[in-house]
């Protein structure tokens, strides 16, 4: 009696080709000088404190116009919609700290 004892495996290659969103960029500032900064934290432990710095010092070498900060509730959720497009509105630039 004859017995097949080898199993038979088909491979298959998950990878897929790279989808790009449709993204365009804001231009760069050719200055940062008495510029509007929006901030977003992300939440995490010691991110509040890294931006606080980070605005001093950005306050202390160029000057700084005004700051709107937001919070994120969670670093694992995006920013909502609304806050970004407020912030796209009011700033001239967004920095957005990640914390640990």
């Amino acid at each position: 009696m004859v017995v097949e004892t080898r199993q038979r495996y088909v491979l298959v290659d998950p990878t897929t080709l790279p989808i790009v969103p449709e993204f365009e960029g804001a231009p760069r500032l050719n200055d940062l000088r008495d510029k509007r900064v929006g901030i977003i934290d992300d939440s995490k432990v010691n991110a509040k404190e890294y931006l606080e710095q980070l605005t001093d010092l950005l306050d202390e070498r160029f000057g700084i116009a005004g700051i709107k900060y937001h919070a994120k509730p969670s670093a694992s959720k995006p920013a909502d919609p609304s806050v970004v497009a407020d912030m796209a509105e009011e700033c001239d630039y967004v920095i957005v700290g990640v914390g640990d």
